[in-house]
C-alpha cells in the first residue's frame, strides 16, 4: 500500500524525512522536478516561479509506501531541510527553504505515520489559517510535540498517552486550560 497526504507541506515534510533515511532517492525526485520543463521569463533566481507550483504539486503525487511512513519516527519542518533544498537548487531559486509554499495546513492523515515520536511544526508549520490538532486524536507513539501560530481542537493533546514534551512558546491553543491539565499529568510544557 502507499499513501500521498492531504496537505502539501505535510507530505513534502514526509518525503524529506524519507529522503533522509534513504528510502528515496534525491536523483528520483529531481527527475520529477526537471520534468517541469525549462525555465520560462518568470522563473529563475532568487525567487519561485511557475515551476515551483507545477514541481510542488508533482511532488506531493509521489505515494509514500505505507511500511517507510510507519517508519518515521522524527518529523520536522526546517526551511534548510533537504527537501526543499533540492527543489530550490534544481529550480535555481533561493528562498532560503522559507517560502509560504511549503506550509503545513493540515495534519489529516498523520496516523499512518504510526511510529511518529517527535513531531517539530516550527519552521514550515506556520499557516494563515488555525491548525487544526483534531488529526492527533490518540496517536499512540507522538512524544514530542513543537507547536507554532493558532490551533484549534488542543483538546485532542490530552489524548495522546505518550506525550512527555509540548512547546507552545510560538503558539496559541483554542484551550489554554489544556495545557494545566497536561501539565498536572506530568507532561513537560513549554509556554
Amino acid at each position: 500500500m502507499t499513501i500521498v497526504f492531504a496537505d502539501r507541506g505535510l507530505h513534502l515534510g514526509v518525503l524529506n524525512a524519507l529522503l533522509t533515511d534513504e528510502v528515496i532517492a534525491a536523483a528520483d525526485l529531481r527527475a520529477i522536478i526537471e520534468s517541469t520543463g525549462p525555465d520560462g521569463p518568470d522563473d529563475g533566481y532568487p525567487g519561485p516561479g511557475p515551476r515551483l507550483a507545477a514541481s510542488l504539486e508533482l511532488l506531493h503525487a509521489v505515494a509514500v509506501p505505507s511500511a517507510a511512513a510507519a517508519a518515521i519516527d522524527n518529523l520536522d519542518f526546517d526551511g534548510g531541510n533537504d527537501i526543499y533544498m533540492l527543489v530550490e537548487q534544481t529550480l535555481g531559486i533561493d528562498t532560503g527553504g522559507e517560502s509560504d509554499d511549503y506550509n503545513v495546513t493540515s495534519l489529516e492523515g498523520i496516523h499512518a505515520l504510526s511510529g511518529l515520536q517527535s513531531l517539530d511544526l516550527d519552521g514550515h508549520g506556520y499557516h494563515p489559517a488555525p491548525l487544526d490538532l483534531t488529526p492527533l486524536t490518540g496517536h499512540p507513539t507522538l512524544s514530542e510535540l513543537f507547536l507554532t501560530g493558532d490551533c484549534t481542537g488542543a483538546e485532542a493533546l490530552e489524548s495522546l498517552p505518550a506525550l512527555r514534551d509540548l512547546d507552545v512558546s510560538l503558539a496559541h491553543l483554542d484551550d489554554p486550560d489544556v495545557l494545566t491539565r497536561l501539565e498536572a499529568r506530568g507532561v513537560t510544557v513549554r509556554r
